[in-house]
């Protein structure tokens, strides 16, 4: 038995075409698609396909497919597939600088770990403690932070270590008070996150003016975009401040110890700088647009929501800022960083008793100088 349903439609053109649509249903399941069109001769194509198990699995795993991506955050997939500042690596080999070093002194190296946040701290605590023991640092020569800053220091591999003493550290964000022993005569390995100001505070200026300087194409592109921004709100000569809003899986995974800041703690620190300087431009830079646009409003005229996707830019939109709020995570804490202005922190960040909590000293990861509010 086969069930048959013709759809037809006449198009009232010249030609006169006729467009007709069947679908038969078979009694065996069996399910056929065809069209046809006719002006003065007939032509079509058939589709035919099964309904069955295979059929509903395959719709079921697009169903689920579907909902992931509405549900999940894929804004670094985005931000990879989106077009990118154009920039050239700062390339400091040591086999092209090696007659410049003093091979009498320890080497030190840091293994890596995480994302660009976490690599900035590690760069960073690794020549804070070559400074303090006067050592020779030496960087892995794949790190992302080259594609974003002008590095000064020598890049290489571990095999360059001489019988390296390793250093582990017993919590990712807090000081790790066995660097304080380490012997200045050997070479030194370093294994951990190492997300401390301490490390590498005494040497802060040099760090800002030497080291985490922008690669000439992303600073020049930061610098269009605020110019850019300035003119068109009318806003020459406001006092800027950089708000960066990370959500996306600091929301999913409360269980870990990640915290999302809530909608009140942004208005609060927003006020405390309208009040303070008055001509005020809050830039947002945020992993979760969407979220930011919908609870944090652009009342006065003085909101702009970047919409970029990288995140190298990004972060040279927010250090070209005055100022800085900053929420949880390694990446909003080096965009607060380096800011040479003020800058607030939420408290609420690790949430205490958790996997994230129990490694996190808070005295140690936030520096004294700023300030942490609800």
């Amino acid at each position: 038995m086969r069930r048959t349903v013709g759809l037809t439609r006449t198009d009232q053109d010249v030609s006169k075409e006729v467009n007709r649509v069947q679908i038969s249903i078979s009694s065996n399941d069996d399910v056929s698609i065809s069209r046809s069109t006719t002006r003065s001769s007939g032509c079509g194509s058939m589709m035919k396909f099964k309904r069955g198990p295979r059929c509903y699995a395959i719709l079921g795993t697009l169903t689920l497919c579907m909902l992931i991506l509405y549900l999940g955050d894929f804004s670094y997939i985005f931000a990879i597939l989106n077009k990118k500042v154009h920039v050239e690596r700062h390339v400091l080999r040591w086999e092209d600088h090696q007659h410049k070093v003093d091979h009498m002194r320890p080497r030190i190296m840091i293994g890596t770990r995480g994302r660009m946040g976490n690599h900035m701290f590690q760069y960073a605590t690794l020549n804070g403690l070559a400074r303090r023991y006067n050592m020779t640092p030496i960087m892995l020569g794949n790190l992302d932070i080259l594609d974003v800053f002008k590095l000064p220091t020598l890049q290489g591999d571990f095999s360059l270590l001489r019988d390296p003493i390793t250093y582990t550290e017993l919590k990712a964000s807090a000081y790790n008070p066995g660097v304080d022993k380490i012997d200045p005569t050997r070479d030194v390995y370093l294994n951990g996150y190492y997300q401390s100001w301490k490390y590498h505070d005494h040497m802060r200026a040099e760090l800002l003016d030497k080291h985490f300087v922008l690669l000439d194409p992303i600073k020049e592109a930061a610098d269009r975009y605020i110019a850019s921004l300035l003119e068109s709100r009318k806003k020459q000569g406001a006092t800027l401040v950089a708000i960066h809003v990370r959500r996306g899986d600091f929301v999913r995974q409360r269980v870990k110890g990640y915290t999302a800041a809530p909608i009140p703690y942004y208005y609060r620190a927003m006020n405390y700088f309208r009040k303070k300087y008055g001509n005020v431009m809050f830039i947002i830079c945020t992993n979760d647009l969407v979220w930011a646009e919908t609870n944090l409003e652009d009342e006065g005229g003085d909101v702009h929501y970047s919409h970029e996707t990288d995140g190298a830019l990004d972060l040279a939109i927010m250090m070209a800022c005055h100022h800085m709020i900053i929420t949880s995570g390694s990446y909003s804490w080096w965009a607060g960083y380096l800011v040479r202005g003020e800058v607030i922190y939420y408290m609420g960040y690790p949430q205490p008793n958790t996997k994230i909590g129990n490694l996190t000293n808070r005295e140690d990861y936030y520096p004294p100088y700023w300030e942490g509010r609800w």
